[in-house]
């Protein structure tokens, strides 16, 4: 029986401890993105089940596929890298058709497809609920890890952030989807950061994609990089569903972005980006000497906590 409040940040740095490295040909173990060997490969591997990461009320098998792949190859982008396979193991129910194991693969097929990678194996057991297990393989010969953060780099964003848990609002609520487009496409149909990461490389220092929430992530960035972040609240785009959103629920949208995941944009340091860059990012921050998670507003520096999602949080 797991111990009262072992939530999975406990469990993380419980078995970081227990499983120190002692393999030379691995660079990076627990704590980052991705594993990463010497050679410059990386392997990243996730979890989803329904009813705790998906809802078959509106997910269709084939964007399901899509969906979660995307949320694996985030990983490989957070890297850096691009992805060479996926391995895929299957959690089938009885109640599972081969035509659902179809439509789920016409989606891992578009993925595929799109970001140039193979499916190259993986397992199918008999479970008493579906899920899905991936992990992915990619390769980039200087990885970028979240450790990488120094003072006096400034926090950028690739894109607006908060739009994907709208997105999933406005599904699990029954709201308008055409008062929401962007919103539910971010949610059901998110795109990893591939492509941008390529174009980053050359010039971020630390990197991470954003998952479980801004707050959370950054405070995993500062963690790694044992620094100071702060956050500039003046600096967060908001976008106009995001805002809308918000104002209908009497959210404030900075809360609400703080603590919305699965945007799977990525949060990385730098130096300096050139005037004319081809990747839409925002600068949301910099980088000091400290400590943990802090907010800027109006001048007033504010320490502040994560709020985003925590696996097993409570127990």
């Amino acid at each position: 029986m797991m111990a009262k409040n072992s939530g999975e940040l406990s469990i993380i740095r419980y078995i970081r401890q227990r499983f120190p490295r002692r393999n030379d040909e691995i660079l990076k173990g627990i704590g980052d993105d991705a594993m990463v060997f010497r050679n410059g490969f990386v392997a990243t591997t996730d979890s989803f089940f329904e009813n705790i990461h998906f809802d078959l009320g509106y997910f269709s098998m084939k964007t399901l596929g899509q969906h979660i792949m995307a949320a694996s190859l985030s990983d490989i982008a957070a890297m850096g890298a691009q992805p060479i396979c996926a391995l895929i193991s299957l959690n089938l129910t009885e109640k599972n058709t081969f035509k659902d194991i179809q439509d789920l693969y016409h989606g891992f097929e578009i993925m595929c497809k799109r970001y140039a990678f193979d499916i190259s194996g993986g397992d199918i057991v008999q479970s008493p609920g579906f899920g899905v297990t991936i992990t992915v393989i990619g390769k980039n010969a200087s990885p970028i890890l979240r450790s990488g953060a120094k003072p006096g780099q400034s926090l950028y964003v690739t894109n607006f952030l908060g739009l994907a848990e709208v997105g999933r609002a406005v599904l699990c609520e029954k709201l308008s989807r055409k008062q929401y487009p962007f919103a539910v496409d971010k949610h059901l149909c998110p795109e990893p950061r591939i492509e941008e990461a390529g174009l980053l490389r050359k010039y971020a220092r630390a990197c991470i994609d954003i998952s479980d929430g801004l707050s959370t992530d950054a405070d995993h960035l500062a963690f790694e990089s044992k620094v100071k972040v702060v956050i500039e609240a003046e600096h967060i785009p908001i976008h106009s569903e995001v805002g809308e959103f918000c104002a209908m629920k009497g959210i404030e949208p900075l809360d609400f972005i703080l603590s919305s995941g699965e945007d799977f944009e990525l949060l990385f340091t730098a130096r300096h980006l050139p005037k004319h860059f081809r990747v839409k990012v925002f600068r949301i921050g910099r980088i000091l000497q400290g400590h943990g998670l802090f907010i800027s507003f109006r001048g007033k520096l504010k320490r502040i906590k994560p709020t985003g999602y925590e696996h097993l949080k409570g127990i």
